[in-house]
């Protein structure tokens, strides 16, 4: 990998460090990593022009080294990759504190190929994929069989709640976000979108409350939220989209795909099946107390919940 550093970047690192298919080093302090573009469907010219953008109102993302052909995306052994010069390299687990960063950034509209707004739509095709998906399983995964209906009428419930809600204004938010990650993985472009600014937040917190163990810290998690809504200037349409969210389950689905693609087991799917009555606990805390501040659609399983 060093040749190939030194020939597509006139660099000449001394030490190079791998993990997996990345790779890092450090010349005369400055960092630098390799990463391979695992998602073709990045549009990796809007994300420069985003990660530019950003460095220059002061989120120092990591900034893309443009090749010796003038490109951004270099074929090394056959896989694409992008290089960063790395400003953000703090191995510290992200705080909500963190993603508030990125709520105050102006963007403008030549990121449109980079946009997540129409949760309906995306949430609809998706769900329709799955239940597809799923009909053909046969006899194979029996956890998923048992337990993906329960999730799809999660998933319908954030669909009928975000059905009517107007478009509101978007930010940058990221592909997906959780506790566990650390402030390098935050100031990575390529895990950049535009959404609305309560994305991040609600995959935040559901990922907060599956990685807690006790009920005493489940009731904080509440404290979190309930502060979060009241201190970031939520409109009643950004209310409305993160309780959708709060119930959408990205949280079961993401390991469903994994699954399906052989990257995790199906027993992975327990620590969520397994919480399930008590995140129904938090979300109707939620639902109360957004009903009590503002007009929310009736739930009526909610309401009935003990």
């Amino acid at each position: 990998m060093k040749n190939a550093i030194v020939f597509y970047y006139n660099l000449a690192p001394t030490n190079i460090h791998q993990k997996g298919k990345s790779f890092s080093f450090v010349i005369n302090s400055d960092s630098y990593i390799l990463l391979p573009i695992e998602n073709d469907s990045l549009d990796i010219n809007k994300l420069y022009e985003l990660s530019v953008n950003l460095f220059n109102q002061g989120v120092y993302t990591h900034q893309f080294v443009i090749n010796k052909d003038r490109n951004l995306i270099t074929a090394i052994n056959n896989l694409p990759y992008v290089l960063f010069k790395v400003y953000v390299n703090d191995k510290r687990k992200i705080t909500i504190d963190d993603i508030y960063v990125f709520n105050n950034v102006l963007i403008n509209d030549n990121v449109s190929k980079i946009r997540r707004q129409n949760w309906y739509e995306l949430w609809t095709r998706k769900i329709d994929y799955f239940e597809y998906q799923v009909n053909q399983l046969g006899k194979k995964h029996p956890l998923i069989r048992e337990s993906f209906s329960y999730f799809v009428g999660l998933g319908e419930n954030a669909i009928s709640l975000v059905r009517d809600i107007p478009k509101v204004e978007m930010k940058v938010a990221h592909e997906r976000i959780s506790q566990e990650d650390t402030l390098f993985d935050l100031y990575n472009p390529l895990n950049l979108i535009i959404d609305t600014k309560v994305r991040d937040a609600c995959e935040y917190f559901k990922s907060c409350f599956f990685n807690t163990d006790n009920f005493l810290d489940k009731d904080f998690l509440f404290d979190d939220i309930k502060f979060y809504i009241e201190n970031n200037r939520l409109t009643i349409n950004e209310c409305l989209l993160f309780l959708s969210r709060m119930f959408y389950p990205t949280f079961y689905f993401d390991i469903y795909e994994n699954v399906l693609q052989g990257k995790e087991k199906e027993k992975s799917l327990l620590k969520v099946i397994s919480r399930i009555n008590e995140y129904e606990y938090l979300l109707k805390q939620i639902y109360l107390y957004l009903r009590s501040i503002m007009n929310v659609p009736e739930i009526e399983w909610l309401d009935n919940l003990r």
